[in-house]
């Protein structure tokens, strides 16, 4: 069990791989593929894209799975045609354009895997790049779980005609954009050449944990203290080396080892110029392997239970011939079967 637990640790795959998901698929169905491609267990996708959309889908793997709910928290841009209902100058288009800007209130569409319920999402940037009889194209960055589709349809309703979403490609998830992205087919063809032998293109696609916190500030944590977060212990001041950035109480950081290698993620509990004797950080996850855990066993096998073997019944000379027990109620017959004879006292 040793040998192929560390067998798996060596073929493992943990970070994150971009993919330009195509018109028609589910974003799950994604998922399906690319977990059969790498031939790996976990699988996960950040943020949900429409079959009819297009563009980045960031695919966790392994480990990486365990972040997605962090990258949630990261904006996401789109580039968006729209098809208006009525004709209007580009002047009354930017003026629109502006009332949605900052926050504003959503409710997601019918067909959605939310609640339907009113909520509020911040649009940070809206910019109108072209505009060709009644198509608009345009370029939004937005708070996560923004809906498009709905953007599209109050801004028709600012307008008086109505308006819809016609084409919508995303761009950009956080720190992943397209100039990281690639198809499913070459995430096969390099898929296929690591396991004869060249494993450099796969390599090169797969993208650091790390990456996801390019921008936030981190804590390098000495190699002493990295048993004890493997245990569940907390962080105190004594065990970290340095801290990059301003981190003030309540931000996200990344922890990491001296060699640039993430520990896990939590919150700032303090200020990072106020840092006394107390917890620095709340954990919210732990990427680091505890040395001392056991591997889960083997899930067991179902196995069909053993069937009894048909009897066999003769006739009464011998001869081997199978004939089947009488039914109820039906008439034994008459002859030299062992059925027929009368039972000798």
């Amino acid at each position: 069990m040793n040998e192929s637990s560390e067998k798996n640790r060596e073929n493992s795959i943990d970070g994150f791989v971009v993919i330009d998901k195509p018109k028609g698929p589910t974003s799950h169905q994604v998922d399906y593929w690319v977990r059969q491609i790498l031939d790996v267990d976990k699988v996960g996708h950040i943020g949900t894209l429409d079959p009819n959309a297009s563009g980045v889908l960031v695919m966790a793997i392994g480990k990486a799975v365990k972040l997605i709910d962090v990258a949630h928290e990261y904006p996401k841009e789109y580039v968006t045609v729209m098809r208006l209902y009525g004709d209007f100058g580009r002047d009354q288009l930017e003026a629109a354009f502006g009332q949605f800007k900052g926050e504003i209130y959503q409710l997601p569409p019918m067909k959605s895997a939310v609640a339907r319920a009113l909520r509020i999402r911040r649009i940070y940037e809206l910019e109108i790049k072209e505009v060709q009889d009644r198509l608009v194209l345009y370029r939004v960055k937005c708070e996560s779980g923004t809906y498009i589709r709905t953007l599209c349809i109050d801004i028709g309703y600012v307008l008086g005609p109505g308006a819809q979403m016609a084409e919508l490609r995303r761009t950009a998830t956080g720190p992943f954009d397209e100039s990281m992205i690639h198809t499913l087919q070459e995430l096969s063809d390099a898929a296929y050449m690591s396991k004869n032998g060249d494993p450099s293109r796969l390599q090169g696609m797969i993208i650091p944990m790390l990456q996801l916190f390019r921008n936030d500030p981190k804590i390098v944590v000495k190699r002493t203290t990295l048993s004890n977060i493997a245990h569940g212990s907390d962080l105190f001041p004594g065990g970290i080396r340095a801290i990059t950035g301003k981190p003030m109480k309540g931000d996200r950081v990344a922890v990491v080892t001296e060699e640039n290698e993430l520990v896990g993620t939590g919150k700032m509990l303090v200020n990072y110029d106020s840092i006394m004797d107390l917890k620095v950080v709340d954990f919210d996850r732990i990427l680091l392997e505890n040395p001392d855990q056991k591997p889960a066993p083997p899930a067991p096998v179902a196995r069909e239970p053993p069937r009894r073997p048909a009897r066999t019944y003769r006739n009464g000379d011998g001869g081997g011939q199978r004939r089947r027990p009488p039914m109820r109620n039906e008439r034994r017959p008459q002859g030299s079967g062992s059925y027929g004879r009368k039972r000798e006292r």
